[in-house]
């Protein structure tokens, strides 16, 4: 569930930057610049914090795994 309300938040985020940018008096050229910009540091962020969840499940697999008694 704790996923689900980042990815939630997540895309609220950039749905409303967005937005943002398309309602911003400026011209397309520089919108369209702004939106990849807005676009390419969120998919950063994303990937940064799945690659954190990635390590510390594998940070918990190993804790766990020598923590449990080998049955041999």
């Amino acid at each position: 569930m704790k996923a689900n309300s980042f990815f939630a938040l997540l895309t609220g985020l950039a749905a409303g930057a967005v937005l943002g940018l398309l309602f911003a008096p400026e011209s397309g050229e520089k919108s369209r610049e702004k939106i990849k910009k807005a676009a390419d540091d969120c998919l950063s962020k994303v990937r940064a914090k799945w690659e954190a969840e990635e390590e510390e499940e594998e940070e918990e697999e190993e804790e766990t795994e020598t923590q449990e008694p080998e049955n041999e």
